[in-house]
């Protein structure tokens, strides 16, 4: 069913975090090759080894790796990676994350391969009722649809 896709799998720091292994566990199964990209944020609620395992793929959370073995191609592979997708889903999408893409900010691996993604786009808000009700998250929802 999705044989040959190629699907970014965007992970912010929201408790629904774990949630997105299986999204990852389903897309894998149905043929798609996953790349997961993570903000630092959501390492602390779901660690990267746990999607690596389930997409078969190093995870992405740093623009700028720490480690010197790293290949020095790594600071353009936002945009490798924004014209390999077939689209980006980012699951959970938290407030914080939901302003910087609605505002064009790319302080991080994650929002800077937003700007770089030629295919679609799906953002999934996830927060609690009086964060994703209060009148800037509606604002920028707004702007992203």
């Amino acid at each position: 069913m999705l044989t040959g896709k190629h699907i970014l799998l965007g992970v912010t720091g929201g408790i629904a975090a774990y949630k997105s292994a299986l999204l990852v566990r389903e897309f894998v199964r149905a043929g798609a090759e996953v790349q997961v990209v993570m903000t630092p944020s959501a390492t602390q609620f779901v660690t990267p080894l746990t999607f690596a395992t389930l997409s078969r793929r190093d995870v992405i959370i740093e623009m700028f790796p720490p480690s010197p073995d790293q290949p020095t191609s790594q600071w353009t592979k936002h945009i490798d990676l924004g014209v390999w997708a077939d689209c980006m889903i980012i699951a959970p999408a938290t407030a914080n994350t939901i302003a910087k893409i609605a505002t064009g900010m790319a302080d991080n691996f994650l929002t800077s391969l937003v700007l770089a993604l030629r295919g679609p786009l799906v953002v999934a808000p996830t927060m609690d009722v009086d964060m994703y009700t209060n009148t800037a998250t509606q604002h920028n929802i707004g702007v992203l649809r």
